[in-house]
């Protein structure tokens, strides 16, 4: 599974969306309903190794939320960033996971003609390689 799908399990485990009707990957479908999340994957880097030659993976991934309602936009943004920076290490499905770490950046109308607040959290994945 790759890491953008296994975040999205996480988020719909979470209670973040449901996959494939308000939760999507790379994009948004065109009959998706205004409040809706999608996850972008930016790619990873190697850490470092250790001695016995293992590697931790850093992986970027874009979360995004929009609904017209733009107090919900930061609401949910808010709820969504303090759990992924809980205390507990989430591990996510088929990789062995070391840290998630969320940061939440401004909101933004939506450049289209629905008048729809969008906002992002970037989450770094840590895993051990």
């Amino acid at each position: 599974m790759n890491i953008a799908r296994s975040f999205a399990t996480f988020m719909e485990d979470e209670g973040f969306g449901t996959f494939g009707t308000d939760l999507f990957i790379n994009g948004v479908a065109e009959d998706a309903p205004d409040a809706c999340f999608w996850v972008v994957a930016g790619g990873g880097a190697a850490l470092q190794k250790n001695q016995t030659n293992e590697m931790l993976k850093n992986y970027i991934l874009q979360v995004f939320y929009r609904n017209i309602d733009s107090n919900d936009v930061h609401e949910i943004l808010q709820s969504f960033e303090e759990t992924v920076n809980s205390d507990d290490c989430t591990q996510l499905s088929g990789y062995d996971t070391i840290e998630l770490e969320a940061t939440a950046f401004p909101t933004s109308q939506d450049l289209g003609l629905e008048d729809r607040t969008i906002g992002v959290v970037q989450v770094t994945v840590t895993i051990h390689d």
